[in-house]
């Protein structure tokens, strides 16, 4: 790769046209008025970059469906989202082929971080999502080191009078949340409760000799040891002061789960109990009408204990946190805004299994800016240079939209960006893991295009898109059947996405309709002999989520289907995983207007397959059906 890429393509653009971001042709900042003062936010996360593929899932279009972020963030192209277990058990998601810890994850704005690198969906309750903004293709230059594949930015609710929601369901399962909002003299202040269980007893059919050819029995078993527990809490407060903007947000979770290890080995005996707290200020002000200055702190605090069979009585105990400062300017002249960031992050982890404390401060800079030429193109460019630890690097993106008669656009983008090594790669110690502390940063360049309809009937995208990736980090065999991270790989990631959302037609009921699908290929183009060639494990090769849905008022009713074929467990392609397809429902009735109380039923696997299983073999649900009765001023996802 020429190293020069960062330099040259990061001083070209960042023009974007997003799936459903630009559907709502969103300007280039928000606009919030409050006592005859106004204020120009510094843009969301999903309009820092605006020429990729992005996707925008609002929470309130599933509304009393029990739908966490790993639901939500599977109905858009290109994402893979990996389930271990019952509903509160582990949830990963991967973007267009890049693993977990290749994709950032942000509350709010906020990043996520842990010492293995990538983030548990599960950990962020469900009743706080407003919405989610999914970007797909390598973005660290808008995201920071760590978004090889892309970027995922839960947006939590704002202010809007107060509501409750109480669940009941399949295994044992209950969920209950309550929340808020009030408005005083300019202020508002928004105060959140969410807390979930399940007993996770689910039936499953498990075959013990999958490979053998001669008949053998199909036997039935229950899930053990897949409880969990799992409570939150929401804090934001908004207003004016000095005629500046003022946002401070709190948020605290945590749970307890079980773990009940493979079918063929379960481990009744381990447990793990983890926990969150992140606290932010930001305050914005704009000085006439061409700069915005802004300037948030942020902090976080994290906390992992883990009992696992074989590694003692006691269990492995891990604390860690982090601390930072971001500055953005922002110019606008015209069709041009030219935004300058500055960030700085210390990052710590202490536990016996890392060996003691460990830590590492990052500090990076971002320039990117937008040209609109003419009133039918736009482009930008962004680069970012930042040093986190030892490891210091480059990422670059540029793209540009193109507006065509017939409501149709045609949008670009290419970027280069990398990942540094987790502090588990790094530094942990435990069972048969060994760590690393000479790997490399893995990286990724790669460019995606796509063709857009964004007019009356809704919103139908198709493009492809294609990514290398080097120095991937995976753990191959050391000596006496332990394991150590190596940068052994480099892979090609390649494919199509199709988008369809359809507007709805008043005149059957408002009938809608929505599709994602995804053509994937990867190839690993070197590592360990005999893998050359093959897919990456568990990389679906084909996806797809379409979805009807009637709203004849006071009425809903939806029907959804999922698809997943073609993929490995093992990175030499003899085990393949069994393909999956799931239909799903659900109905509701609003039987009070004011306030707003419906009822809502929700059923998963429609067919109760008892055999599918995830991507390291573990069974997963049959069929199970939630009820909701929800009751309040406002539904979510509404300001």
């Amino acid at each position: 790769m020429d190293p020069r890429f960062p330099a040259v393509w990061g001083l070209c653009a960042l023009a974007f046209a997003t799936s459903q971001a630009d559907a709502a042709d969103e300007p280039p900042s928000d606009t919030v008025t409050m006592e005859e003062v106004t204020v120009r936010l510094p843009k969301g996360e999903i309009a820092q970059a605006p020429a990729a593929a992005a996707t925008v899932v609002e929470a309130d279009r599933f509304a009393g469906e029990a739908k966490g972020v790993a639901e939500l963030v599977a109905v858009s192209p290109g994402v893979d989202v990996e389930r271990y277990g019952a509903a509160g058990q582990l949830a990963t998601v991967s973007i267009r082929g890049v693993a977990a810890d290749g994709v950032k994850v942000f509350i709010d704005g906020l990043p996520l971080g842990g010492a293995a690198g990538w983030i548990d969906l599960s950990t962020i309750p469900r009743a706080w999502i407003r919405r989610i903004e999914v970007v797909r293709g390598p973005a660290g230059a808008f995201f920071g080191v760590g978004a090889l594949g892309g970027a995922v930015n839960v947006v939590t609710r704002s202010a809007a009078g107060a509501s409750a929601e109480a669940s009941a369901g399949s295994f044992g399962t209950y969920q209950l949340s309550a929340d808020a909002g009030a408005r005083l003299a300019g202020w508002s202040l928004l105060a959140g409760a969410a807390g979930e269980s399940t007993r996770g007893d689910f039936p499953y059919r498990y075959d013990p000799t999958p490979d053998d050819p001669n008949p053998h029995p199909i036997l039935r078993e229950t899930a053990r040891n897949d409880a969990s527990q799992r409570g939150g809490l929401l804090l934001k407060l908004g207003g004016t002061m000095a005629e500046a903007r003022v946002d401070a947000l709190v948020q605290v979770s945590g749970g307890h789960r079980q773990l009940p290890g493979p079918v063929a080995n379960p481990t009744p005996g381990d447990w793990e109990d983890d926990g969150r707290g992140l606290a932010m200020i930001r305050v914005a002000r704009e000085f006439g009408s061409a700069l915005t200055l802004s300037a948030r702190v942020h902090g976080r605090a994290e906390l992992l204990d883990v009992r696992v069979a074989g590694q003692g009585t006691d269990p492995t105990r891990q604390r860690g946190g982090a601390g930072g400062l971001q500055l953005e300017a922002e110019l606008r002249h015209g069709g041009a805004h030219l935004s300058a960031i500055a960030s700085a992050e210390d990052e710590r982890f202490s536990g016996t299994a890392l060996g003691g404390e460990r830590r590492r401060a990052t500090v990076a800079a971002t320039l990117n800016g937008e040209l609109a030429l003419g009133s039918r193109v736009n482009c930008g460019a962004a680069v970012r240079a930042e040093q986190t630890g030892p490891f210091t690097g480059a990422s670059g993106n540029l793209g540009f939209r193109v507006a065509l008669p017939a409501n149709l656009r045609l949008r670009a983008s290419a970027g280069r960006t990398y990942r540094v090594p987790s502090f588990t790669e790094l530094y942990l110690r435990q069972g048969a893991l060994e760590p690393n502390p000479d790997l490399r940063p893995a990286s990724g360049v790669g460019g995606d295009a796509a063709l857009l309809y964004d007019g009356p009937l809704g919103l139908v995208s198709l493009g492809g898109f294609a990514e290398r990736e080097d120095d991937i980090i995976t753990y191959e065999p050391a000596s006496l059947g332990r394991f150590k991270p190596q940068n052994t790989q480099a892979a090609l990631l390649r494919g199509l996405e199709v988008e369809v959302a359809s507007a709805p037609l008043q005149q059957l009921w408002n009938l809608s309709a929505q599709l994602a699908g995804t053509l994937l290929r990867s190839e690993v183009l070197s590592g360990p002999q005999g893998v050359v060639g093959k897919d990456l494990p568990r990389r679906p090769r084909e996806q797809l989520f379409a979805r009807l849905a009637v709203a004849p008022s006071p009425f809903e009713a939806h029907v959804e289907l999922r698809r997943t074929r073609v993929q490995f467990q093992d990175r030499y392609d003899v085990k393949r995983l069994p393909d999956a397809s799931t239909v799903g429902a659900g109905a509701s009735v609003r039987f009070l207007s004011s306030p707003r109380a419906s009822l809502h039923v929700q059923i998963d696997n429609l067919t109760d397959r008892r055999d599918l299983v995830d991507g390291f073999g573990n069974p997963l649900p049959g069929r199970s059906v939630m009820v909701t009765l929800r009751a309040g001023a406002s539904e979510p996802g509404e300001p």
